[in-house]
């Protein structure tokens, strides 16, 4: 999903990689094709040249001297530059491809509309200031424009673009999760710290979102709600619902976010991430908490030996300590986002190995330590004892499972196994207990290998058109490339409706009682569906 983080970054490698100057030789795609039928056409800007690219929020401006291109990605945008293959990683084909006179851009899954370059400098000025992702955003303005629109619930104000450009559905359900505050509350409900609070948590995770798409990492492991099961700080059940004047789906936890906010205690909750101050470039933050490089233990340069942070010449050689240069003093040691970020643990450090030995000029401490060692629990072996059982057992012919488990992980009844002679260790016949195992429920249908590859396929929905959209199937799990031919309905189980079709699972997203139940209904468009339904 493109929001604004990945529209700040399509225009900052616009930047980067296409120069000024160029002239455009065509333009081409479907969104040109449309263009031509709705307004102005595209191909006016053939002959111009290119002068600068801007973006605002989830739009992105490329002007061509009067005249500018206003381009807006859908939920797959994408966008390359100078491309080996005319596809995308889903094997979709450009919508828009602009080429210049050395470059090539091609937009995948986006509109483009033909403004006037005034005027889009102009809301550009007028607006950056709004712009959770610009470098200028002002908190003050930001909390004055959401109080403008008091009326209205917070899950519909954080989305609109008039309000603060750039906030997406993952931004929007994720800040107020960091807020404490359910998605139908309304702004008139909020004090102006609360308000505060809500925006500036906003423009916190505006932040995160564009460090991690930057830098190639996961967003996953810091959403909290967006699309998880459980919350990821009470482990309480997620609500999913599809809320506001858009309907758009919103994910919340009904422990953690309260409809009631006199209840809330913004003391209690997530402060000003220092993610804020590294991208301001008027606040300076501390790191008194970062060890400085003369604070560090450091490496003799003859000997190679440890030295501790306080020794200003080496215990073994007596070699003055390297000098530290300012540049380098002055540069981070480690990425910020890994220090501060407060969803980052790391594990204590493996035991250290100390050797105290003599050496000519006094005791030498060596410090060994094995970065491949694992867990001291993983290495135990059995007794001795234990491994003469277990072969003798083997040996007659006795094999048993183990009854105790370990903690945290679900037991499991002991379980008899035939022997070479066709009875069960017990004295009971294996079909004895067969009057035990009828009444026992059918289990849920598991997901299949590929029959190529033996490897567990992916659930995958149609969305062609046709009589089969929506319907859901199993495929290989492998790239396109690699991929084998297998293909299995995964709905053969579901009921056929009245008209004698497969019909298709749906979820209740009303908020209410039955909220997360999944429920079956008729395959047909919603004017010829039937009133078949049923509970899964």
């Amino acid at each position: 999903m493109v929001e604004g983080p990945g529209c700040s970054l399509n225009g900052e490698r616009i930047r980067a990689k296409v120069r000024k100057g160029q002239t455009v030789v065509k333009v081409s795609g479907a969104s040109a094709a449309r263009n031509d039928a709705a307004g102005p056409s595209v191909h006016c800007i053939i002959g111009c040249t290119f002068t600068g690219v801007q973006t605002l929020g989830k739009e992105l401006f490329m002007y061509f001297g009067p005249r500018a291109l206003r381009l807006h990605f859908g939920m797959n945008g994408s966008m390359r530059i100078n491309p080996a293959e005319m596809r995308d990683g889903r094997g979709h084909s450009p919508t828009f491809l602009l080429h210049l006179t050395k470059d090539t851009i091609c937009f995948f899954d986006s509109t483009v509309e033909i403004r006037l370059s005034e005027d889009c400098e102009e809301k550009v000025r007028v607006k950056a200031s709004l712009d959770v992702c610009s470098p200028i955003f002002s908190v003050s303005r930001a909390v004055e424009a959401m109080c403008m629109e008091s009326g209205r619930m917070l899950c519909d104000v954080l989305l609109d673009q008039a309000v603060l450009p750039g906030v997406g559905n993952i931004i929007k359900n994720e800040a107020l999760f960091n807020s404490g505050l359910n998605p139908a509350v309304k702004v008139n409900q909020l004090t102006n710290e609360q308000v505060k609070h809500l925006v500036k948590m906003t423009r916190d995770f505006t932040v995160l979102f564009y460090q991690c798409r930057k830098r190639g990492s996961s967003l996953n492991q810091h959403c909290k709600v967006y699309r998880r099961s459980n919350c990821g700080q009470c482990s309480g059940k997620i609500t999913l619902c599809r809320l506001g004047d858009n309907n758009r789906m919103t994910y919340f936890c009904q422990r953690c976010q309260t409809e009631d906010p006199t209840e809330l205690n913004i003391s209690k909750l997530p402060g000003l991430n220092t993610l804020l101050e590294w991208t301001s470039q008027e606040d300076e933050s501390s790191s008194d908490h970062v060890a400085k490089r003369e604070e560090e233990e450091w490496t003799c340069d003859l000997c190679t030996l440890i030295n501790r942070p306080v020794s200003r010449s080496c215990e073994a050689c007596l070699s003055p300590r390297p000098e530290i240069s300012r540049d380098a003093a002055q540069q981070p040691q480690l990425p910020s986002s890994l220090i501060r970020y407060p969803c980052n643990s790391f594990s204590s450090p493996q035991p250290d190995l100390k050797l105290n030995r003599r050496a000519v000029f006094g005791n030498t401490t060596l410090i060994l330590t094995d970065l491949n060692r694992k867990p001291a629990a993983a290495l135990k072996s059995p007794p001795a004892g234990t491994l003469e059982l277990q072969n003798s057992r083997r040996s007659a012919g006795i094999v048993t499972q183990p009854t105790q488990t370990s903690a945290g992980s679900p037991s499991q009844p002991s379980k008899r196994r035939k022997t070479e002679g066709g009875h069960v260790p017990g004295g009971h016949n294996q079909h004895s207990s067969g009057s035990g195992t009828q009444n026992q429920p059918p289990s849920s249908p598991t997901t299949p290998c590929c029959t190529t590859h033996r490897r567990p396929t992916v659930l995958r929905v149609v969305n062609k058109a046709g009589a089969n959209k929506g319907r859901q199937f199993y495929t290989c799990s492998l790239p396109r490339g690699s991929q084998c031919d297998f293909f299995e309905w995964a709905d053969l189980h579901f009921p056929l409706c009245h008209h004698a079709k497969r019909t298709l699972m749906r979820t209740v997203l009303k908020l209410g009682p039955n909220n997360g139940r999944n429920f079956y209904v008729c395959p047909l468009k919603q004017d010829q569906q039937c009133d078949f339904f049923q509970w899964v």
